[in-house]
């Protein structure tokens, strides 16, 4: 008897490895396709920030001592009309206290260079400073 011959195929016909790379490719261009199309139906309003607004504004339940900023640079401790010069004097019995505390209340229309400047004067050194927001109610229908 003869040895059974084995099936071999040829040198030339060997399985060639499979190349990953197109299909990486193609994977690759269709999540940049994704991304591009999914990112432009976002509208811009979507993205745009509404301003707090406050209708009625109730002093008696906000903190204190508390100093309200005006357009044009008017201002308010406490409901009584201060101005820059007069800030300080009417600090004084604030200043008495451990750690002294002011909250500040500026109008949407500030410009905020005005409230930065406001915070960072120099008699002012010494004093927390706190911001304060109003959060506006929507009624529940």
């Amino acid at each position: 008897m003869t040895p059974a011959k084995r099936n071999t195929l040829p040198k030339t016909a060997r399985k060639i490895p499979l190349d990953f790379s197109l299909t990486t490719v193609n994977i690759v261009l269709l999540l940049i396709f994704f991304f591009l199309v999914s990112g432009s139906l976002i509208e811009t309003e979507e993205l745009s920030v509404d301003l707090a607004e406050t209708s009625e504004l109730p002093l008696d339940r906000l903190p204190r001592p508390l100093l309200l900023m005006d357009v044009g640079d008017k201002l308010q401790l406490n409901g009584d009309p201060v101005t820059e010069d007069t800030l300080r004097a009417a600090l004084s019995p604030l200043l008495n206290k451990d750690r002294p505390r002011l909250h500040i209340l500026a109008d949407r229309d500030v410009p905020a260079g005005a409230l930065v400047s406001l915070i960072q004067r120099g008699d002012l050194q010494g004093i927390e400073i706190k911001l304060v927001t109003l959060r506006q109610h929507t009624p529940k229908s």
